[in-house]
């Protein structure tokens, strides 16, 4: 959601890129952050989910996979339209 929140934010800002360069690279770099923390929190799901489901319940594990997954996901297209913003920053600044 944070990661939304931000992207929200930096499209209208977009439209004044040379003005707004500053908070737009300060928005690409707390996406940058959310999404190495997404990782962090990928990874220790999928290990505590394997710990408390893999031998009692073998499906539980694979949706609690899939799901961590699909969300980790989502935040790295989050992150590659912050690196995308970035470059526009770059180019326009």
């Amino acid at each position: 959601m944070q990661a939304a929140d931000l992207t929200f934010e930096a499209i209208p800002l977009l439209g004044a890129i040379g003005k707004q360069a500053g908070r737009l690279s300060a928005i690409t770099e707390a996406v940058v952050r959310l999404e190495g923390r997404a990782d962090e929190l990928h990874d220790a799901g999928l290990k505590a989910v394997f710990r408390a489901e893999l031998e009692t319940h073998p499906m539980a594990y694979l949706v609690g996979s899939a799901v961590y997954g699909h969300l980790e996901a989502v935040v790295d297209r989050f992150e590659d339209v912050a690196n995308e913003i970035h470059r526009l920053v770059i180019e326009h600044g």
